[in-house]
């Protein structure tokens, strides 16, 4: 019986490698194949979406074949199924997407089966990536296109039958094949790719070390490691969980080791991973859909976010230091980090591809030729790199090296792409069924006559709104969800088309902090063995910029260059201002602890800094500059004292 098992081990070993193998070679060849896509016209736009979404469902089902093939037979089988069905279905619309294409307003059999089928298997790979909700919205949105004419009120419409409702969300090449799936395919994958590589030859390790490097010439260094490092991995990942993870196994122990309570840890990693995804040129692939969807080009909606992602992040640093300040933490010692110029001198590897893919985007360079040419950039820096390595025995081995991680990180981009691409069709599902029958208008109005002519009450809405949609799924759908139904409705009110889907996008992104979910405080509480609900409260108290900035969007518009250059400048320095003060109320902290006169002088500097009135941004400035003189003669004063006191 020994020998039996034995042997079906074996056997099983054998088809796991095999999958593997599998899973590998068509994530290498999707990779290969997105960027000579980038660069040249293989196939139409149709197609393309469907072999983005093709390669995505196989590499999905057969990892799944994988997790299942010794546990569970049955499941395992269907997965079988599941990926011969994709496969087929893919197979059938490619060679059919012209025939398809002319039938528009005719629903033959083939056409309706085709879709239906290629429609279930992508929801239920989404449902496998990431959990029920997404797919439960989309049946939901299936289920309102059908019964409309059963529905009251603003919910009404006419209806569509069940094929037509099939074949307009699928092989008429909208809804699945629509604006998000394009995103997915077109650029996306692109950075997904580029993300991939940056892992492969090293980028968070590196990131990590100039981060640690970087905390030696400050106090606070040690919680300043996660803002730095958090900030520029986040950027690179997209998701706030997996930031949190990797950078918070260094950050996390390090706070706690200098004193910092753990909860005030778990909360400083929250935050600064959940500001990776408004942190350009990604922003969680928020910036491709925004450009998609309002028509702006991508490299100025880079651009409007850049002020505000640097703000959310001086706000977080200015807690960290005023803590670091209460509680004595000195600087991290030099010695027991990686050197400087090791770690900037490999960090220049990967400033320059950014730098190439910046200017090229300024240079009016679309984004998938910029990416283009910034991945070979970076392949290039790597071949580089890996061939002045002294550790390498020959070029030969260098050489070696430097395609296995190439192809690791083809494979990495590919794998992390997959689960995107999937959600992003069945969004686009929702999007369409939604857009066709009228109802985000209809909210729109239904929200505005909610608010009546309160610009205050609807942004609170809106607000809610992007917050309960962020509890049950990835922040990226709850913006899609929120920019659909709450965006319109703040346009309606005359707020420019950017503002309103920064303002959705921002609390859309936040909503990883704010409980129930909290899914950046729940796993950041679980790494520092901290209590939730108040690693929550102290998360949100971190990010209060984030909370903010959406709201003086809306009444200083100048933060997202919705004006002139001094209107900018000016409302950077009330926002500043704001944070400041606010800080110092909170913490009861500045040079020293803080009288209760301070503190509410403090607290009164910030409203009035955060209240979009001239005369009061006057008041606001005069009273923080009263709290600093303040603060520092009695601090002073204080430093005299004790020298005498020490002298006597």
């Amino acid at each position: 019986m020994s020998e039996v098992n034995e042997a079906t081990m074996i056997e099983k070993t054998k088809t796991e490698i095999w999958i593997d193998k599998a899973v590998i070679v068509i994530a290498i060849i999707m990779s290969c194949y997105q960027l000579l896509a980038a660069n040249f016209t293989m196939l139409s736009a149709e197609q393309h979406i469907n072999l983005h979404i093709a390669f995505s469902l196989a590499i999905i089902f057969l990892q799944a074949i994988k997790l299942t093939q010794t546990k569970d037979k049955a499941r395992s089988a269907f997965m079988i199924i599941l990926l011969v069905a994709s496969v087929a279905a893919a197979t059938y619309i490619h060679f059919n997407t012209t025939r398809f294409q002319m039938s528009i307003g005719r629903q033959p059999f083939d056409k309706v089966f085709s879709g239906a089928v290629f429609l279930v298997v992508i929801l239920i790979a989404t449902k496998m990536t990431w959990g029920w909700v997404i797919p439960v919205i989309s049946i939901i949105a299936l289920a309102y296109g059908y019964f409309g004419k059963y529905m009251p009120g603003i919910f009404y419409h006419s209806g569509l039958s069940f094929s037509r409702l099939i074949t307009y969300v699928t092989t008429n090449f909208t809804g699945v094949y629509g604006m998000l799936a394009s995103v997915s395919a077109n650029t996306i994958v692109l950075f997904t790719i580029f993300g991939g590589l940056m892992e492969a030859f090293g980028a968070i390790s590196t990131i990590m070390d100039a981060a640690m490097v970087a905390s030696t010439k400050i106090r606070s260094g040690g919680a300043q490691v996660a803002v730095i490092s958090s900030g520029l991995i986040g950027s690179i990942t997209g998701s706030v969980a997996a930031n949190i993870t990797l950078t918070g196994a260094v950050s996390i122990p390090l706070m706690k080791k200098r004193g910092y309570p753990s909860e005030f840890a778990a909360a400083c990693e929250a935050a600064a991973s959940t500001g990776g995804a408004i942190l350009p040129p990604v922003m969680n692939a928020a910036a491709f859909i925004i450009a998609s969807w309002t028509g702006i080009p991508y490299i100025y909606i880079v651009a409007v976010g850049v002020a505000p992602a640097l703000l959310y992040y001086l706000g977080i640093a200015l807690s960290v230091y005023i803590k670091a300040l209460k509680l004595g933490d000195e600087k991290v010692k030099a010695e027991l980090l990686p050197q400087f110029h090791k770690a900037f001198g490999k960090l220049a590897m990967f400033v320059v591809p950014i730098i190439v893919l910046v200017v090229l985007m300024v240079m009016s360079y679309s984004p998938q030729k910029a990416l283009f040419i910034a991945v070979f950039t970076l392949i290039a820096m790597g071949l580089a790199i890996e061939l002045m390595d002294k550790s390498n025995r020959s070029p030969m081995d260098s050489f070696k090296k430097f395609i296995t991680k190439v192809l690791s990180g083809f494979e990495s981009g590919a794998k992390t792409v997959a689960g995107i691409a999937v959600c992003m069709a069945t969004m686009g599902c929702v999007v369409e069924i939604l857009t066709s029958t009228g109802l985000p208008s209809k909210i729109s109005q239904f929200a505005l006559s909610l608010a009546g002519d309160n610009l205050f009450v609807l942004a609170i809405l809106v607000m809610i709104t992007c917050l309960i949609f962020g509890m049950g799924m990835p922040s990226g759908s709850a913006y899609i969800l929120a920019a659909l139904l709450g965006a319109p409705a703040l346009t309606t009110f005359g707020i420019p088309i950017i503002v309103a889907h920064f303002f959705v996008f921002y609390f859309a992104e936040l909503s990883a902090l704010t409980p129930p979910v909290a899914i950046g405080c729940l796993v950041a509480s679980g790494l520092a063995d901290a209590k939730f609900l108040k690693t929550c409260i102290v998360s949100m108290r971190l990010a209060i910029g984030g909370f903010v900035l959406p709201f003086l969007f809306l009444y200083r518009p100048a933060l997202l260059l919705q004006g002139q250059w001094y209107e900018t400048i000016w409302a950077v320095l009330m926002v500043i201002s704001f944070m400041f003060s606010f800080i110092i109320a909170v913490e009861g902290f500045f040079l020293q602890k803080t009288t209760a006169f301070e503190r509410v002088i403090a607290l009164v500097g910030a409203l009035c800094c955060l209240l979009p009135i001239y005369v009061l941004d006057f008041v606001g400035l005069a009273l923080v500059a009263a709290l600093i003189v303040l603060h520092v003669i009695r601090f002073n004063k204080n430093k005299v004292l004790v020298r005498q006191g020490a002298e006597v």
